[in-house]
């Protein structure tokens, strides 16, 4: 089957979820271009940015493995639906607030709500696909929609400062309007979206709670997938955060011009996310990961040198779609290979690690732009998907060449197995 006709046959579930992303998108576009103009505006330094960001990604860590026990018993949906509202609470406490104490509090609101997102997108999503093979159709074109109005929330950043440049920095009212369209989100999805619960009644779920640290927690091959999932979370966290700040200060830029260059990249996103089934299907798991990782290699590199604007531009964009395609190929393949029943207690796992190799990024990352050090992040990435790529061809490669997950798993055999076929 193409893949547009397996768009058209997408269950309706899925596409009232892909088509209410587009508010999320646009709202989380705004934000993100204007909240770090607005705390630097309220004279909040990049190192307590950075501090910031770190801790909010360590109170989604720590709320992700109750939130995957939540999903488990109360179901997926309404756990969804609350950390939506959450998000959409933490943006607006962001523009209420004028110092540091309050903007702490909004980021632990803003990341709980993101912890619950996070934790239960992927597998609701699956839930309403039916099957395997519109599983990655489905989250390729949920992070497309995404990305796509995302792009439109960037580009209406960089305008709605100069349209409405009311409140106590230019940006509050952007982050206000952010914060409304991630309410109507929720709204949104809470009416139009059904509540399923994927074949658990509430014995089952209490059963696999008790029983959760015995067959679960210590299951060699979710463990050895969220260590991956935590050099993933470094990756993204050395450069995604900042790299507004990154584009302003290296290029010298007003915000409309980085809006409008972050704006085409949401666009490079848009069609990274979409190319990712086909680019499975034509070259294969294994080698997509293969030249997927040796073109992110490549740009980090290049970025990581003082580069001029004519070659940093084109560089940077090509950069954020091959770590997009990346990302995208971590996130869907590894839920994949993850049995149902054991998809909400790995969901928490994989946020708790990809949180605590975030935080631990992005405060290195702060600390580096205190210094107006535009270019070591980009070395530090580099450094950190090398080892991620090590990573992938000793432990990860074996795994996925073992589809069969209902099958017992042997990390020894595979191992074993990919030393004799070389």
């Amino acid at each position: 089957m193409s893949f547009i006709a397996q768009v058209k046959f997408l269950p309706k579930e899925v596409k009232r979820f892909i088509a209410t992303e587009a508010l999320l998108g646009i709202g989380m576009g705004i934000f993100g271009l204007v909240l770090n103009l607005h705390l630097l505006a309220l004279n909040v330094s990049p190192e307590q940015i950075g501090a910031l960001n770190s801790v909010g990604t360590l109170v989604m860590g720590a709320a992700a493995i109750p939130a995957g026990f939540f999903a488990n018993y109360i179901g997926r949906k309404r756990i969804f639906i609350s950390g939506i509202t959450l998000t959409g609470i933490g943006y607006g406490l962001f523009g209420l607030g004028e110092s540091i104490g309050v903007f702490y509090l909004a980021q632990i609101i803003q990341f709980i709500g993101i912890s619950f997102l996070i934790t239960t997108e992927i597998q609701l999503l699956f839930s309403y696909a039916e099957t395997n093979e519109l599983e990655t159709v489905s989250y390729s074109l949920l992070f497309a929609v995404f990305t796509l109005f995302s792009g439109v929330g960037t580009l209406l950043g960089g305008f709605i400062p100069n349209w409405f440049p009311y409140g106590n920095t230019k940006y509050q009212s952007s982050v206000y309007i952010s914060a409304v369209l991630i309410l109507v989100a929720a709204l949104l999805r809470g009416i139009l979206l059904p509540c399923v619960n994927n074949s658990f009644d509430k014995g089952k779920s209490k059963l696999l709670l008790s029983n959760i640290r015995i067959y679960q927690v210590f299951d060699k091959k979710i463990l050895l997938i969220i260590f991956y999932l935590f050099l993933a979370g470094m990756a993204f966290s050395t450069i995604i955060p900042f790299q507004n700040v990154i584009v302003k200060f290296r290029m010298g830029w007003s915000d409309e011009y980085v809006s409008y260059l972050l704006t085409i990249n949401g666009l490079i996103l848009f069609f990274a996310s979409m190319i990712m089934p086909w680019i499975i299907n034509k070259f294969g798991t294994i080698k997509a990961y293969y030249y997927v990782y040796g073109m992110n290699l490549l740009f980090a590199l290049i970025l990581a040198f003082n580069v001029p604007v004519v070659v940093f531009s084109p560089v940077f964009l090509l950069r954020s779609g091959s770590f997009t395609l990346l990302n995208n190929m971590i996130e869907s393949q590894t839920m994949s290979v993850v049995t149902e029943e054991k998809r909400d207690f790995f969901a928490g796992m994989r946020s708790l690690l990809r949180s605590v190799g975030s935080a631990i990024a992005s405060y290195l990352a702060g600390y580096i732009l205190e210094s107006k050090n535009y270019t070591f992040p980009f070395l530090i990435t580099f450094i950190i998907l090398l080892a991620s790529l090590l990573y992938f061809v000793m432990f990860i490669k074996p795994i996925f060449a073992h589809r069969l997950t209902d099958d017992k798993f042997s990390f020894e055999e595979e191992i074993q197995k990919d030393v004799e076929g070389m």
